[in-house]
């Protein structure tokens, strides 16, 4: 008769130097590959002010600056104050990886070596969780309809952005811009990005560069967007994970692994994106 894991057992596996240092180890790196591998993570708004575990961060978008003739300042006795709109961010979206293993596999692989083994699958889930809630903000920009080819697609879309003009924007630097194609475009973005010197150098997942601007093949776009084109920061994501927690589970020879995600989402300068859409 197989022998059941106790609360007993458990707590000593927990308590062990080694498999406390490898279990550290292994779920350190689930966030940090995440941070890596995520589109969403790289494109996304990073200078806002608080903390995730804080409840709400918040960013702020500054008003243009404008030039006055020389001694308005000294004239009016001050200079002009600096507006800026500022956006919270509410940490309002709770997730939850709660998985059960069975006493056998804990006792066989240890309950490091099981954390090893989910890993991969943990962040995978929390990766195709955070794009697809980014990219969905996408939705809040402007709609333009596509060209004959893709590249006029592209080219549109980036008119619209690097001619934008408001109280924020006076257009927009192509160093500041970001294309995402879906996997329909990203075939034929290949094929013009082949053909342009330093076209398809990768960095940080974007898998070239077209027009001075970084792209990124981005495949949880919403249903029938194929190419989208924003500020990079454009949206903001905080969130953070939580360490995996072990426990057993009552009235069975299983242990729970417990993974939990706290979110939110909100585009920050919709004004700055623009997508096309079927």
């Amino acid at each position: 008769m197989e022998e059941k894991i106790t609360q007993e057992a458990l707590n000593i596996m927990m308590q062990d130097g080694t498999t406390k240092e490898n279990l550290k180890y292994v779920l350190s790196g689930v966030l940090e590959n995440v941070s890596a591998r995520a589109v969403s993570e790289q494109i996304k708004a990073k200078n806002g002010s608080g903390t995730p575990e804080g409840g709400v961060i918040e960013y702020k978008r500054f008003v243009n600056a404008e030039l006055k003739d020389k001694g308005t300042a000294r004239k009016a006795g001050e200079g002009d104050k600096v507006k800026a709109k500022p956006v919270k961010v509410y940490i309002d979206t709770d997730k939850e990886i709660v998985e059960e293993l069975q006493g056998k596999d804990v006792k066989l692989y240890g309950i490091d070596g099981m954390a090893e083994r989910r890993k991969v699958n943990h962040q995978s889930a929390i990766i195709r969780y955070l794009d697809r809630e980014f990219f969905k903000e996408i939705l809040k920009g402007t709609k333009v309809e596509a060209k004959a080819t893709v590249q006029e697609t592209i080219d549109e879309l980036l008119t619209n952005a690097r001619t934008l003009k408001n109280d924020f924007i006076d257009g927009i630097e192509s160093d500041l811009l970001v294309i995402c194609v879906d996997t329909k475009y990203r075939k034929e973005m290949k094929k013009i990005l082949d053909d342009l010197p330093n076209g398809t150098d990768p960095k940080e997942q974007a898998i070239g560069m077209y027009d001075s601007v970084r792209v990124y093949e981005a495949t949880r776009m919403p249903e029938g967007v194929h190419c989208a084109v924003m500020i990079d920061g454009a949206i903001a994501q905080p969130y953070y994970v939580s360490e995996y927690g072990a426990e057993k589970v009552p009235f069975d020879d299983a242990v729970a692994l417990e993974d939990f995600l706290s979110k939110g989402t909100k585009a920050l300068m919709e004004d700055t994106i623009f997508y096309v859409q079927d």
